[in-house]
């Protein structure tokens, strides 16, 4: 078994359990584009597969790319077409897609163009990709980094303190941190046009429901560096020849 492989069917093995509780479809619902009946999805990274389930019960055909093995028995029950594979590798899949999803997924790669790139290259011509981040380094994580010297985010919470407190600088699964223009220059480099952007904060704590609200309203690239808890998210497409 790979580092990878280890280390998602161990340690984050847990953690994927609790991602299942959180993550729901309405984290893609800003962003998904007409689709045509019975449309080819694939969810790269899916965890549990809590996002594009609800893609299966609207009868698109739903695969799911994943690691740990705990959660590709999961996908299995849940009718998604289980693909288990370490994302870091070529994907060497033949067929094509309408619709390709890449949620949470890039910061946790030494290499996210690599992927991008993977995951453009098994897109259709006219097809949609839907990339999610999180966003670090506003104003609460800058004032928590210089206070506790740690770059572990208040986001982690989310999955309970027992857990979080688990983190330490060598088990942190983020080890990418993106600003805006990085992710649309990586899109950009694999051949692919940004449709649409939004940033939104997380869910998990009350003063985020409230940010939640307000975000709706007043969020962009500017205001989004002094909300805590954010997630960006953007829709691409290829760029035509």
């Amino acid at each position: 078994m790979s580092n990878q492989a280890d280390y998602y069917n161990t340690f984050y093995r847990g953690l994927a359990r609790i991602d299942e509780r959180h993550n729901t479809p309405a984290k893609i619902a800003d962003f998904l584009p007409p689709l045509p009946p019975g449309a080819r999805i694939i969810d790269i990274g899916c965890g549990h597969g809590s996002v594009s389930q609800n893609l299966v019960t609207l009868g698109h055909e739903v695969y799911g790319m994943e690691i740990n093995r705990e959660a590709v028995e999961s996908l299995r029950q849940k009718g998604i077409r289980a693909i288990e594979h370490d994302i870091t590798q070529p994907f060497c899949l033949d067929e094509k897609f309408d619709l390709v999803l890449i949620l949470d997924v890039l910061e946790h790669l030494f290499n996210p163009l690599a992927l991008i790139g993977e995951a453009a290259g098994i897109l259709k011509d006219d097809g949609c990709m839907i990339i999610t981040v999180p966003l670090y380094f506003d104003l609460l994580d800058r004032l928590r980094i210089l206070f506790s010297g740690s770059v572990i985010s208040y986001d982690n919470l989310c999955y309970g303190r027992e857990l979080y407190e688990r983190f330490r600088s060598y088990n942190y699964d983020h080890v990418r941190f993106f600003k805006p223009a990085d992710v649309i220059e990586m899109c950009a480099i694999s051949g692919l046009r940004v449709e649409k952007v939004r940033y939104a904060p997380m869910s998990g704590n009350f003063f985020n429901l409230v940010t939640k609200v307000l975000v709706k309203i007043i969020a962009n690239r500017f205001t989004v560096n002094l909300l805590p808890g954010r997630r960006r998210g953007l829709s691409l497409y290829p760029i035509a020849d």
